[in-house]
C-alpha cells in the first residue's frame, strides 16, 4: 500500500507543512517511511492519503485526540520492527520521552517543538494501526463466511 501523509501546523512559527511518502508491505505488514515528497493537499491515484488538515479529500483525518493512540502504535511498531525509516526519513523520527507509568499504562511526553515530519510519522503509524484492525475484522468475516460455505449444501 502506497501512502502519502500531509501534515501542517506543528514545528513552531514559520514551519512549512510537509508530505511524506511511505509504503506498507502487504505480506509482512512492515511500514517503510521512504522520503519527503512534494507537498500536496490532495490524494494521488493509487495512494492512501492521510492528513491533519480538513481538506476536500482524504482517507484518514488525523486529529490531536489520536496522538495517544499514535504514540502507542509507533512504540509498538518500533518494538516489533514493523516500522522502518529510510535514511532520508530518519530525521523525522518522533522525539518521544517516557514520562512514567500510571494506572492507564505508560505515559509519554512529546518534544515541545515537534516538527510536521515527526507528526507525519505518528499519523502514519496511527493510520496503519487502523488498517490492521480493518484487515483483522475483514479476515474474521471471510473465515466465518468460508465456514458457512462448508456447512451449507
Amino acid at each position: 500500500m502506497k501512502i502519502l501523509v500531509s501534515i501542517g501546523g506543528y514545528g513552531g512559527a514559520g514551519a512549512e507543512p510537509i508530505t511524506l511518502f511511505a509504503n506498507r508491505d502487504e505480506a509482512t505488514g512492515v511500514l517503510v517511511v521512504l522520503k519527503q515528497h512534494e507537498y500536496t493537499e490532495s490524494p494521488k491515484p493509487g495512494h492512501a492519503f492521510v492528513t491533519n488538515m480538513k481538506l476536500a479529500d482524504y482517507d484518514c483525518l488525523f486529529k490531536e485526540e489520536h496522538l495517544g493512540e499514535a504514540i502507542r502504535a509507533y512504540k509498538e511498531a518500533q518494538g516489533m520492527d514493523m516500522i522502518v525509516l529510510a535514511p532520508e526519513a530518519q530525521k523525522y523520527a518522533p522525539r518521544i520521552q517516557t514520562d512514567g507509568i500510571d494506572t492507564q499504562g505508560q505515559k509519554y511526553r512529546l518534544h515541545e517543538n515537534m516538527s510536521n515530519g515527526e507528526l507525519a510519522v505518528l499519523a502514519l503509524t496511527h493510520f496503519m494501526s487502523r488498517q490492521r484492525a480493518i484487515s483483522a475484522t475483514t479476515g474474521a468475516a471471510d473465515k466465518l463466511f468460508s465456514m458457512y460455505e462448508i456447512f451449507s449444501v
